[in-house]
């Protein structure tokens, strides 16, 4: 695979440490057998991904726009355009090292950070993930945080100090404000807002080298038509899953804070949106925010159903139930009917056909992947490749019939993840949250919004003017997962929708503990594949050879019907495995051992020629949808 130079420039770029580690090892110059095993491995995965799995990374894959048409097409040129922007972990550590230097910073301006809190004594401010800094609120600390309530420049707070304290010398000065840099305490200009694709635009020269051209975005010369049918049954697959929906009228964690702020503030009021979320003040952020996992929570009857058809399938040996509109109904009035319809989402699937003919005359499979929460969600991350796409996101409908759309923009929670918040403002008004930023003519910050509540539906208002909005979030961050969200920016992209169906990948619910659950089909539509979970403890431990491991894996795979090919799940990836392939067993024998919890879920793999209609490229179709009414 190395002598393959695009697949060699693709690992090198997208993991430099490990390019460099099989250089040496093909060099001779590195033998540890267990850090070449790691290498091989590693590379195997890449390997598998270069090959066979579509999802946007590096040079790995690209994005194209598509189109709908009368007749199928698909064509792919050379002129492929590379867009590459720098590294996050190395320009925020060039960054924080410039924000070190006073005399550097001089010139440079600073603000609060208006994510930060006071409490009991103390000012806390989100830190990587989700922990955060504690600071004491001194009287230095409470001069700065007056002073540099807006923007200002570093030398002019830093004078501010001088003359508040006169007895410190310059030194300990400096450290100081270094250090409320460094805690995130106070934010500089040098960190671009999320609306600034490149990060670079507001670095002085010496700085834009940093990690410059470190992590590229691919778009693809393509062309792509698809007919009009495969439109007609993404929209009926979103549809079908809304009315599927696990959370039909919001989460039980967001129900219950409706309840609360009813109780507390009344349906009359509009409450500034930081007292309401001070956990002193007022009630904090729902339950479950800042956090990775969920609540226990009570069996339902929906659950009863879902165990039932699942079990019913495995016992009856079938891998795929088809959904009649009964089962629908029963499903939708065992979860509840919701009262309100979440008014845009974004369906993630591939087209399954053997060739661009029968494509053509319908014969074709639409294999749901996910749905965002929102439009924008998954392609918002690359509206900078498609410059005229983004302002069509300007006329989503909302929630709440006059309710203004305004554009969410903040930092990721951890670094590595900068990238994945930036996108272009293509909204007129914008929210702001944790960053350095001025305030101008359609820019709001928290302390600009507050909340309300009308017939159990929370809102978002402007408190000077009344004004509700509805905040786009143009990001695929998952909300729940890794603490890459700030909990104000989740709280701000959640509180409109808080009351509509939860439409995501299908929710089995309590069947998710089955160690099998089938797929489920609704007219052409995938809405779910087959699943199963295979358990460390269930196969010999590593002191058995690979041969052994496997014949008992096999064994496995034969009690319960699983084929051959299937996905590997990784958080919300899935890779590609052959099973009968010893690389792909060794690699599902690694993951199993590896994973904190021994349990690895496969998921069925679609057929090896679903991809023929596209010419065997793995691929994913990103479709914005919005609600007829």
């Amino acid at each position: 695979m190395w002598a393959d130079d695009a697949f060699r420039q693709a690992v090198s770029s997208a993991s430099p440490a490990l390019g460099r580690q099989v250089d040496a090892i093909l060099g001779g110059r590195s033998g540890r057998v267990r850090r070449v095993r790691r290498a091989a491995l590693a590379t195997a995965r890449y390997a598998i991904r270069y090959a066979r799995r579509s999802t946007p990374f590096g040079l790995f894959a690209g994005v194209a726009l598509i189109e709908f048409g009368d007749r199928v097409e698909a064509r792919f040129g050379e002129g492929h355009r590379v867009v590459a922007r720098p590294d996050p972990v190395a320009l925020d550590a060039a960054v924080s090292v410039w924000e070190a230097d006073a005399e550097r910073m001089a010139e440079v301006e600073v603000c609060v950070n208006n994510l930060a809190r006071q409490r009991g004594g103390r000012v806390y401010v989100p830190a990587e993930g989700a922990s955060e800094f504690s600071l004491a609120l001194t009287p230095a600390v409470a001069l700065v945080l007056d002073a540099a309530r807006l923007p200002i420049r570093y030398a002019d707070l830093a004078d501010k100090v001088a003359a508040g304290f006169p007895e410190a010398d310059e030194r300990h000065r400096v450290g100081f404000l270094a250090q409320l840099l460094r805690a995130r305490l106070l934010r500089s200009s040098l960190r671009a807002p999320a609306t600034l694709v490149d990060p670079l635009v507001p670095l002085p020269p010496a700085l834009r080298g940093a990690g410059k051209g470190a992590a590229p975005d691919v778009r693809l010369d393509a062309a792509v038509r698809l007919p009009k049918a495969v439109a007609v049954e993404a929209e009926t697959a979103a549809t079908v899953l809304t009315r599927l929906a696990m959370h039909p009228a919001g989460t039980v964690a967001w129900r219950r804070f409706a309840e609360q702020f009813a109780d507390r503030y009344g349906e009359d009021a509009e409450v500034p949106l930081e007292e309401v979320t001070d956990p002193g003040k007022g009630l904090g952020f729902p339950d479950g925010f800042g956090q990775a996992s969920s609540p226990p929570r009570p069996m339902t009857r929906r659950d009863r159903l879902l165990l039932e058809l699942a079990g019913t399938a495995a016992v009856e040996g079938r891998r795929a139930v088809v959904l009649s509109g009964a089962v629908i109904e029963q499903l939708e009035a065992a979860g509840g009917r919701p009262s309100l319809t979440p008014p845009h989402l974004e369906l993630c699937a591939q087209v399954q056909a053997d060739s661009a003919h029968a494509l053509d005359r319908g014969d074709f499979r639409l294999r749901v992947s996910t749905v965002s929460r929102a439009a924008g969600s998954m392609t918002g991350r690359f509206w900078h490749l498609f410059p005229r796409t983004g302002p069509r996101f300007a006329d989503l409908p909302t929630v709440e019939s006059g309710a203004q759309l305004a554009q969410l923009s903040f930092h990721a929670g951890r670094v590595p993840a900068d990238l994945l918040t930036r996108a272009p403002q293509v909204l007129p008004r914008l929210v702001s949250v944790g960053e350095f930023r001025h305030r101008t003519k359609g820019v709001l910050f928290p302390a600009d919004l507050a909340v309300g509540i009308r017939d159990g539906r929370l809102y978002l208002a402007e408190a000077a003017t009344g004004t509700h909005l509805e905040l786009v979030a143009p990001t695929a961050i998952n909300f729940q997962w890794n603490n890459h969200t700030p909990p104000m920016a989740r709280f701000l992209a959640e509180i409109s929708r808080a009351t509509t169906p939860q439409v995501t990948w299908f929710d089995w619910g309590a069947a998710w503990t089955l160690p099998f659950t089938p797929a489920l089909h609704y007219r052409r539509s995938i809405l779910v594949p087959a699943r199963w979970k295979v358990r460390a403890r269930d196969l010999p431990d590593r002191t058995a050879t690979l041969d052994e491991w496997a014949g008992q894996l096999h064994a496995w795979m034969g009690r319960f019907r699983v084929p051959d090919r299937v996905l590997l799940a990784e958080d919300d990836q899935h890779l590609p495995l052959d099973l009968s392939q010893d690389m792909h067993l060794d690699l599902l024998r690694t993951h199993l051992a590896a994973g904190p919890t021994g349990v690895a879920s496969l998921y069925d793999a679609p057929p090896p020629d679903a991809d023929g209609w596209i010419g065997g490229r793995a691929h994913s179709l990103v479709l914005p949808l919005k609600a007829r009414s």
